[in-house]
């Protein structure tokens, strides 16, 4: 098996969400491209990426036994917090449809889905989410390392060091490590935002994500409003920008020509950095986005409103203000006020009392046995000498 043949099956498998499959045929084909180019090859970077986004889907498709849902449509597959990003918080937005890389998957596998009975099975063996999870997080971290050293040179590649954080932050949601995902998803965005204007979708759902986490996370609910809030004012920039295309008044595309750096050397700037734009839809495809956007700002100010009625959070930690509570219940005193009693804490509930010897409690019932046997009052004993003279 080629490459390219590995990589065929495993981006159809993606696309129909049978993601161990995925998972299979991308290590078939990773491990083909290493040998080729090196493990550490800038060749490597994209396989490693789409190698780790199908251990991650694929250990969320594993842990929805737990009780996670799956998406419903074919087009929320990727582009959205999943999983543990709700955790009771709120729906999950989808703000796929204006960045794909180049590659109509589901539309591929619509065709394919009919010779899908022919395919090798490729399930595996059954694997548990947490292993998926790490190794998810493991080739990501491979694949940011190596853009990492070619952001500087192409901005195509700082689009998908971009991407890659994104990525990891999601990771870092669904293994609830909050902190980490913070970390991420805000690397990510500040990238996006050097790159994307504020009306690119990839915006509106890194300051999303962020908001889920930030909600997620003790302290954080002003954080969490305000990336609520850029999320909801991107799509509103992309529904006047949607509007101003349908009406003729775009205004022209920005220059696809190298720009310089600081040191005076050019920086390739590829169509991949801005494949959200929408000059190249139809206007019914225009017209389409907008009411899914439309539906997405409802849904967005609901979310912002929804944060804003949540009551605030303590800043102190539960386990402290658990401490804090038995101290103050271990230590209490009494309590004086002016023309009341003193209040006293009656702790004889509390108190465990010494229970009597046995002989004590069992003395009655044993003294009343031996009088009937031995008696030795004065009755007694005329009774029985009585009865020795007759005898």
């Amino acid at each position: 098996m080629t490459v390219e043949t590995a990589l065929e099956h495993a981006r159809r498998a993606f696309a129909l969400r049978k993601y161990e499959q995925a998972v299979e045929f991308y290590a078939t084909a990773l491990e083909l491209q290493t040998k080729k180019h090196g493990e550490d090859a800038p060749e490597t970077a994209n396989l490693y990426f789409s190698y780790g986004k199908a251990l991650l889907e694929n250990a969320i498709s594993q842990a929805s036994v737990l009780g996670k849902e799956q998406p419903e449509n074919g087009d929320e597959a990727e582009g959205k917090p999943s999983g543990t990003g709700t955790n009771g918080k709120g729906p999950i937005l989808s703000f796929s449809g204006d960045a794909d890389e180049g590659v109509d998957l589901f539309g591929q596998a619509a065709i394919a889905e009919e010779d899908e009975g022919d395919e090798e099975d490729a399930e595996g063996e059954d694997g548990e989410p947490e292993d998926d999870f790490n190794a998810a997080w493991e080739v990501l971290e491979l694949a940011r390392a190596i853009y990492e050293k070619g952001k500087d040179e192409d901005d195509e590649v700082k689009m998908k060091l971009a991407e890659t954080y994104i990525a990891l932050g999601d990771v870092s949601l669904e293994t609830e490590k909050f902190d980490q995902a913070i970390t991420d998803y805000s690397e990510g965005l500040v990238l996006k935002i050097d790159l994307l204007p504020i009306s690119s979708r990839q915006i509106a759902e890194a300051h999303y994500k962020l908001s889920i986490v930030l909600d997620l996370t003790s302290g954080r609910l002003s954080d969490a409003i305000m990336h609520a809030e850029k999320a909801l004012e991107s799509v509103d920039a992309r529904l006047a920008e949607l509007r101003d295309g349908i009406d003729g008044k775009l205004l022209p595309a920005p220059s696809q020509e190298a720009k310089a750096d600081k040191k005076g050397k050019g920086k390739a700037v590829g169509p991949g950095v801005h494949a959200d734009s929408m000059r190249h839809l139809s206007k019914s495809q225009m017209e389409a986005e907008i009411k899914e956007c439309e539906g997405l700002k409802e849904d967005l100010a609901l979310k912002v409103e929804e944060l804003k009625t949540t009551p605030s959070e303590p800043t102190e930690s539960a386990p402290a203000m658990a401490a804090r509570a038995l101290d103050a219940e271990l230590n209490a005193k009494p309590i004086s006020v002016p023309g009341q009693p003193a209040v006293v804490n009656d702790l004889t509930s509390l108190v465990v009392k010494k229970k009597k010897k046995a002989a004590e409690v069992d003395a009655p019932a044993k003294r009343r046995a031996d009088d009937r046997e031995d008696d030795g009052s004065p009755t007694a004993k005329k009774a029985k000498l009585e009865e020795d003279a007759q005898s």
